[in-house]
């Protein structure tokens, strides 16, 4: 099977002040043939991330790397495609920019959320993952959940504009003066460390290669953390999937039939793994998009 080539498209730096302005929702763009069948044609397939590790990023050498590239990869080399260029925007872009016809499908490990699921199809799960806080060391404010920042009146949280965890801070009740925004974890590390925030609240594999690559001994992970428990009693996960434009209902149905075979053959963790994630990563293979969506 021939490897896809991954390539940074020279147009990767999107207007995200034009993007942001967009409706969430936008009309898809006439075409006179459909995604898939453009993809197959062309052999090149086109992706947005958020230059985010673990999910879609640009390494050091100038490459795309990340799990959701490299499965999109996967995903589509039974489909005669050869290469995968890269669109970089700001997470809360993604959306509006696949909407606007910047790129085919959404790589940057974005959780299917009911209120995202208007705007977009997903695909069926390729990820599940927890959370987590950093804090300065020794977690001077003591919370460990968000349940403990929404009884906490002064602890203030960070976390990045347009992601999952803003919906599960307000659904806790931490008041939105006590939740701070900030473009990515990058930015929200730094926010951490000049202590405008007592905790940064995000996905635990983006936590831990945030803290990972930082390498400061003044900031840790707060062990302990208490992830959001389900109805059941259960730990809450999100689920993570390649977001794709309304009209692709047949591009959908190719990448969830390859996925179910990357999954039931073991090559999906094979691929994952090498960015640090696990077996309990991997989606549980019960619930579908239609069914998040839907929650």
């Amino acid at each position: 099977m021939p490897a896809l080539r991954h390539t940074l498209s020279r147009r990767h730096f999107l207007s995200t002040a034009a993007l942001g302005a967009a409706s969430l929702v936008l009309p898809s763009i006439a075409r006179a043939e459909s995604t898939m069948a453009r993809i197959m044609k062309d052999g090149v397939v086109r992706v947005g991330i958020a230059n985010e590790k673990p999910y879609g990023f640009v390494d050091t050498d100038g490459k795309v790397k990340g799990a959701i590239p490299d499965v999109i990869t996967a995903l589509l080399a039974p489909h005669g495609v050869k290469e995968l260029k890269a669109e970089i925007v700001e997470f809360n872009a993604l959306i509006p920019g696949i909407n606007a016809d910047r790129f085919d499908i959404i790589g940057a490990g974005m959780y299917i959320r009911p209120a995202r699921c208007e705007a977009v199809l997903f695909t069926n799960p390729v990820t599940r993952t927890g959370a987590g806080f950093a804090a300065l060391k020794g977690n001077p404010k003591g919370v460990k959940s968000i349940a403990e920042v929404a009884a906490h009146a002064d602890a203030i949280v960070g976390t990045q504009n347009g992601a999952a965890q803003v919906e599960e801070l307000a659904k806790a009740g931490v008041p939105s003066d006590r939740v701070v925004l900030f473009a990515n974890a990058t930015e929200a590390l730094a926010g951490l460390r000049a202590k405008r925030v007592d905790v940064i609240y995000f996905p635990a594999l983006e936590l831990n290669e945030l803290l990972k690559t930082a390498n400061d001994p003044s900031v840790e992970r707060v062990e302990g953390f208490q992830q959001i428990m389900g109805a059941n009693g259960e730990p809450e996960y999100g689920y993570a999937g390649l977001g794709l434009r309304k009209a692709d209902a047949d591009l959908k149905a190719a990448l969830d039939a390859e996925l179910a075979n990357l999954i039931s053959s073991g090559k999906l963790l094979e691929i994952i793994s090498a960015y640090g994630y696990g077996k309990g990563e991997l989606p549980d293979g019960v619930k579908t998009a239609e069914q998040i969506c839907k929650a």
